[in-house]
């Protein structure tokens, strides 16, 4: 997998990594490598949406840069 970044500076890593990389970017793409099985890029970015960014400070994780896009989302739902 490939992750950009909003600059287009880009890392590879496994699907695992590049989920929690493209989480914790704002604005991030995700590619599959050549030889990358079929759907990885789907897989990661659909893994992304649900995983918390890294956690660089610890501390309680309540502000919405600290939360899953999907926990934002549910948050403005209400």
């Amino acid at each position: 997998m490939t992750v950009l970044d909003a600059g287009g500076g880009g890392a590879d890593g496994c699907e695992h990594h590049a989920a929690r990389l493209l989480a914790s970017l704002e604005g991030a793409r995700v590619y599959a490598l050549p030889d990358a099985p079929a759907g990885a890029a789907i897989r990661v970015f659909t893994a992304a949406d649900t995983l918390r960014p890294f956690c660089w400070a610890d501390g309680p994780r309540i502000q919405p840069s600290q939360l899953s896009r999907a926990e934002n989302r549910k948050r403005h739902s209400r």
